[in-house]
């Protein structure tokens, strides 16, 4: 009776729970829908029917909407719910932009007015304090509101309700309702329509979902007509500097200029010696606040033609804003242009965009008497290697308010830009120089042993670290090589020299029987700290504008096959005040000398060189000498590293997987002899299962995401990121198996009788093992350190340079208390004086020899393999202390460990120990129960 009384009040019970549940899900359905809710649910008749009137939707109807799929734009304001970050010290916002996205477009019964539904997401990025120690981190986030409304194609008008949430500084969640109106949606657009319009929040002022007035600004891209070029530039580019026409390169059928100008393009303003205080050389004058020094054209659309363009050109005071920061449409022009055939430039017309500052609705274009050329020459020059140059003029009089002089650009990105151009010549022109500065050296036999990089192989170009004196490392920079003697470099494809680009000068010919070979080369020094001086380093400029200041050479000289020797002279384009480059002002009393190691050489550092100023130290563009350490890989480098690679993955996989197996079987001897698990050291366990645990955390990420810091040279396919899951898989079970055994070694000490001298003796162990680990670990700091000098010079100005060598040397250290795992249990079996075989031999020894054969291996890798350590996997240079005296320390200590943990098994804990120390010691140790039998000892 009591069981079917009990078995009915459990099913009314699981009955009321069930329906329970139900009412809960549908009640939780339903709070979600009136706390977030649809667009649909918001009154337009009330926000929008003086925009548009609301209609009655009848079909569905696609490509009526002026915007594209995706359109993109910009937004100011709205700082409350757009610019939240992690952190209350932040800098401003890099980029504010948004994108709308069109679902859907449906006619209605009113005529010209339709029902559009889409979405509007908002994008900001910018950059935060984090702490004093990490620095500042770069922080993205978006809101995306959905919207439905009505356009009229007749007035160009678009009004939307919508909603969206986001969350308050103090972490609340804000339920955002908006109202969108949008102006200037017409069918059809030209250079002076701007898409302009606001977001206004429909809660009250005092309601915490309410948030400022976001106004929005974007370009529109459908039915583009572009009138203002084809009136303007049907004969030319007018009053455009007189060029001859083969002077600058034709773009081929299949290149088209949209092809060579897509995506952002920054270049660098040069200004003419007329260009003084007594007369504007700035395009937006002096209100600016600044003179610009760069020049960055993105481009917004395209013709179907693809022989015009519009462009978004804005001017900037320096050029490290970076891809996704927003422009300043202060000091930005909208632009439309088209290539000119007939005199090889691209000629484009440029308006001024009016009251962006206080409100994007209130933006306009005006002031369409800007003008722009621009052109690719056909011969490249040590004094002019630029392979895209162009100008800028006003067209108003000179007199008249708004006119400026005019201005000139260039581009200096590396290999050109990334622009191919086929046809491009470079003519040397300083080779008489080149002969008095370069000092003539003996070139070796043909016979020689030694073989220096091919004058047209990939292994010119290499990547440098300049140092300053005594002040060490300074910077990184770059060394691409333009042209070979009268050859194409094949390499690249941008500059593509033809027998006409011979030397015409009487210096230095070029001799390829000897091995001498012409070449010229671009040298980029990108952000250098505070530690320059003299005429590398401008006048008034602050450290911010300096620290982003690039340093760019143009070099061309000798380069000597059979030694390896390259000498150079160098010219550089010096600031005009510190603020932008002069046309005028060019240093070509520049020597740059390097010399390559030979190719059997197993040094990365296989460049050592120097630039120096050949000027007077009272000249002003005086320097002192930069010594530089250069890198080059060869491609029998790569493909060598990419098979050590494969071998190292299999390697890491092997250990890991021996580890496994050496912690199974003391898991077994544990279990099998019971009296053991508490003669185990649990210091000791703890560092293994720390070891395993720690590579998994610091590598968790490359489970899912591709290790980008990984080198470029040897990333080439999925086999290789599969290959590191595999080895994080066998690290997780290993770390799983090393915590089983700590577990059965804890349950075992807590329940033995005599737990209590165990526990005393473990204490003692842990007394005396951390001060050991500190004072190694003040000591290993000290030596690591002392290997990375250049990158502590360097950290004086990045706080994340202190955190990484910082957490380099945490980690490397504790591969080292890795490598002596046996130094706590045998300080444990000394103060316990214990002859069990509390360890197997299979364990000790296979995981001394799994944590030794590394260092072995680094011996050998060293000897037989170019030094690449963002390629190591297996004996990981940063996860460890690897270097000849090192590894060799570590194998003599491991064995040394391996050695004592034996005889103390068969001797006991303290059988190393003096007679006199053993007395003393045995004097203090608590009465044990003489009861107590030894469960394992030592069979002989």
């Amino acid at each position: 009776m009591s069981i079917d009384m009990d078995c009915s009040i459990f099913c009314r019970t699981k009955l009321c729970f069930n329906a329970f549940f139900f009412l809960f899900i549908i009640s939780s359905f339903t709070c979600l829908h009136v706390v977030f809710g649809t667009a649909s649910e918001f009154d337009y008749g009330v926000h929008c029917n003086s925009v548009v009137h609301e209609s009655k939707p009848v079909d569905e109807e696609f490509n009526i909407m002026p915007f594209p799929g995706r359109q993109y734009g910009y937004f100011s304001g709205g700082d409350k719910v757009l610019n939240n970050p992690p952190s209350r010290s932040y800098y401003a916002p890099k980029s504010k932009t948004l994108l709308f996205e069109t679902h859907h477009v449906f006619t209605t019964d009113a005529d010209d007015v339709f029902m559009v539904e889409g979405n509007l997401i908002f994008q900001t990025s910018f950059y935060y304090e984090q702490s004093i120690s990490s620095g500042s981190s770069y922080f993205r986030g978006t809101l995306d509101f959905d919207f439905r409304g009505f356009w009229s194609r007749t007035t160009g008008k678009l009004c939307m309700v919508g909603s969206s949430y986001a969350y308050s500084k103090e972490g609340k969640l804000l339920h955002l309702a908006a109202v969108l109106k949008i102006n200037n949606l017409q069918s059809s657009s030209n250079i002076s329509t701007l898409v302009t319009g606001t977001m206004d929040s429909l809660s009250s002022a005092n309601d915490p979902n309410h948030f400022e007035q976001i106004s929005l600004l974007m370009f529109p891209q459908v039915n583009y007509a572009y009138t203002m070029i084809s009136n303007q530039f049907s004969k030319g580019c007018p009053r455009g500097t007189d060029v001859q026409p083969m002077s600058s390169l034709r773009l081929s059928q299949t290149r088209t200029i949209c092809d060579m100008l897509g995506g952002s393009n920054a270049f660098e303003l040069e200004y003419t010696g007329s260009c003084n205080s007594s007369k504007s050389c700035n395009p937006f004058g002096d209100g600016i606040g600044y003179l610009p020094s760069v020049i960055s054209l993105s481009m917004i659309q395209c013709s179907n033609d693809r022989q015009s363009l519009r462009f978004l050109i804005e001017f900037r005071n320096d050029s490290y804003q970076g891809y996704y920061s927003s422009p300043n449409l202060n000091t930005s022009l909208i632009g439309e242009g088209s290539w000119d055939a007939k005199s090889n430039r691209l000629c484009i017309i440029a308006c001024r965009i009016y009251d962006a500052s206080s409100s994007l609705e209130k933006s306009h274009v005006g002031d369409c008497t800007t003008r722009l050329s621009l052109r690719f020459p056909a011969i490249l020059s040590i004094r002019n290697p630029s392979t895209i140059v162009g100008e800028i003029w006003s067209e108003k009089p000179r007199n008249e308010g708004g006119f400026f002089d005019r201005v000139e650009f260039r581009n200096t990105g590396r290999y050109g830009g990334g622009i191919q151009l086929q046809g491009l010549k470079y003519v040397y022109t300083e080779m008489d120089e080149v002969k008095k500065s370069c000092p003539k050296k003996n070139s070796r036999t043909n016979s020689s042993m030694e073989h220096y990089p091919d004058g047209y192989s990939g292994d010119m170009s290499f990547s440098m670290s300049i140092i300053n004196g005594s002040k060490g490392s300074i910077g990184w920079g770059s060394s691409d090589i333009l042209a070979v003697d009268d050859q194409q470099y094949q390499r690249f494809p941008s500059l593509l020299p033809s027998s006409s680009s011979k030397p015409k000068s009487s210096g230095v010919e070029s001799d390829s029987s000897s091995g001498l070979l012409n070449v010229s080369y671009k040298i980029s020094i990108p952000p250098l700290s505070l530690e320059l001086d003299g005429g590398l380093k401008p006048v008034n400029q602050s450290s911010y504008e300096y620290l982003q200041t690039k340093i760019q050479i143009s070099a061309e000289g000798v380069y000597d096959t059979t030694t390896g020797s390259l000498c150079m002279v160098g010219c550089r384009r010096s600031r005009l005040d510190g603020k932008s480059f002069s046309s005028h002002s060019i240093d070509c009393d520049i020597l740059v000398q390097v010399n390559f190691l030979p190719l059997n050489s197993r040094k990365t550092n296989n460049i050592k060189g120097s630039i120096e100023s050949t000027r007077e130290k009272t000249d002003s563009l005086y320097f002192k000498p930069l010594q530089i350490l250069g890198t080059t890989y060869s491609r029998s480098w790569g493909a060598e590293s990419v098979w050590r690679m494969d071998f190292e993955m299999i390697g890491s996989v092997v250990s890991n997987t021996l580890a496994i197996i050496f912690v199974a079987f003391q898991i077994f001897h544990v279990r099998k002899h019971r009296g053991i698990g508490p003669m185990v050291s649990l210091l000791m366990l703890v560092i293994l299962a720390l070891g395993h645990l720690i590579p998994l955390v610091l590598n968790l990420e490359a489970m899912f995401i591709q290790d980008s810091e990984r080198s470029v040279l040897i990333r080439g396919g999925k086999w290789l990121e599969m290959n590191e899951v595999i080895i994080r898989v066998v690290t997780m079970v290993a770390f799983l198996l090393q915590v089983r055994l700590l577990m059965l070694s804890w349950t075992a000490r807590c329940s033995t009788e005599k737990k209590k001298t165990l526990w005393i003796a473990e204490k003692r162990g842990l007394y005396v093992c951390a001060p050991v680990y500190v004072i190694g670990a003040i000591i290993a700091f000290s030596v690591k350190s002392r290997q990375n000098v250049h990158r502590t010079v360097m950290a004086r100005h990045s706080w994340y340079d202190i955190d990484e060598i910082i957490l380099g040397n945490s980690r490397a250290y504790a591969g080292l208390i890795l490598d002596a795992f046996l130094f706590p249990q045998i300080i444990f079996n000394m103060f316990h004086n214990s002859r069990e075989l509390a360890l197997s031999r299979l364990f000790y020894i296979g995981i001394t020899l799994v944590r030794l054969v590394p260092h072995g291996y680094d011996l050998y890798r060293a000897n037989s393999y170019v030094d690449i350590d963002d390629t190591y996997i297996y004996a990981d240079h940063g996860a460890d202390y690897y270097s000849t005296a090192w590894d060799f320390i570590i194998i003599v200590l491991g064995i040394f460990f391996a050695v004592i943990i034996h005889y103390q098994q068969r001797l006991g804990g303290r059988y190393f120990l003096s007679k006199r120390f053993l007395e003393s010691v045995i004097d203090e140790e608590p009465p044990v129960d003489s009861e107590e039998q030894l469960p394992l000892k030592y069979s002989t």
